[in-house]
């Protein structure tokens, strides 16, 4: 009985003894696991090429991956023409261009309409149609403004007053300015300024005059002829516009542009110190013009 009892202890003793060290040999010396990808020729069948990896590297690999991707977009669309389709990446010039397109597209749609209401309306007539009022009174070609009372003859005070303003504007070339000036889209040349501009002698400049450094940028693109100072030491810059246009800045205490340099609309060209009067002229075809017309100050 007591032999029985000592060899099942024993065996008892074995079996948990086992166990430990099955248990222990697992913790001690189990592998992580791994994972294989192998590629082998289906003729042959024989292995080409072996890719072993843990759960680790994929997820670093992975990382890797996505940085390299972000990486490349980033490259092509901040170093390549690609920004320029980006919003609020347009340079100065392109975005000019683009005003300046956007304004004679709008004037053509306007003429557009304009004749297509007077054809209507002449298309009535020689029917036999009812005439639009709307389209009769609204913004029709210059061929469909008929003179009123066109067989009364002119009197002797409208022949006195038509030879009058004939001889007056008979060299007058301002007339053309608007027309030269259709589809430019000019920029103030003092944007952030805080004071009112007041109009010089004749209204043929805007002079400012504010306690704070003024900047002056380019009321639109062209190309510097002209950069001198005065007897006060200010200087004044000379620019040539597209159409004839030619614009003065004058009391710059600072030049930071130079004869022949090519500005974009909008950039900066020098300041005006403290207690300065700056003066902007916009001329055209050596006719000097009302810069207020053009420009929003």
């Amino acid at each position: 009985m007591k032999a029985d009892r000592l060899d099942k202890s024993i065996k008892g003793l074995a079996g948990s003894t086992f166990g430990l060290i099955r248990r222990s040999s697992k913790t001690e010396f189990s592998n992580p696991r791994r994972y294989r990808l192998d590629f082998i020729a289906e003729n042959t069948f024989n292995r080409v090429w072996t890719l072993r990896f843990s759960r680790m590297r994929v997820l670093v690999v992975s990382v890797l991956f996505v940085a390299a991707v972000a990486a490349l977009m980033f490259v092509i669309v901040f170093f390549s023409p690609v920004r320029k389709l980006l919003p609020g990446r347009l340079e100065g010039d392109l975005r000019s261009r683009y005003v300046d397109m956007a304004m004679r597209l709008d004037s053509l749609e306007q003429r557009s309409m304009a004749n297509d209401r007077y054809m209507t309306n002449l298309r009535n007539i020689m029917s036999g149609e009812a005439v639009d009022d709307a389209a009769a009174t609204g913004n029709l070609s210059d061929n469909s403004k008929a003179n009123i009372d066109s067989l009364l003859a002119p009197s002797d005070a409208e022949r006195q007053f038509v030879q009058l303003f004939e001889a007056s504007d008979r060299f007058n070339l301002s007339v053309l300015t608007p027309i030269a000036a259709e589809g430019m889209a000019f920029y103030s040349p003092v944007p952030d300024v805080l004071v009112e501009p007041q109009s010089g002698e004749g209204n043929t400049s805007v002079n400012f005059t504010q306690d704070d450094l003024l900047p002056v940028s380019s009321a639109y693109r062209g190309t510097v002829v002209s950069v001198y100072s005065n007897a006060s030491g200010l200087k004044t810059v000379i620019i040539q516009h597209p159409n004839d246009f030619i614009s003065i800045y004058s009391g710059l205490s600072e030049c930071f542009t130079a004869p022949g340099a090519r500005l974009l609309a909008g950039e900066r060209i020098g300041h005006s110190g403290k207690g300065n009067t700056f003066s902007f002229e916009l001329w055209h075809s050596g006719s000097a013009t009302d810069p207020t017309d053009y420009i929003g100050f």
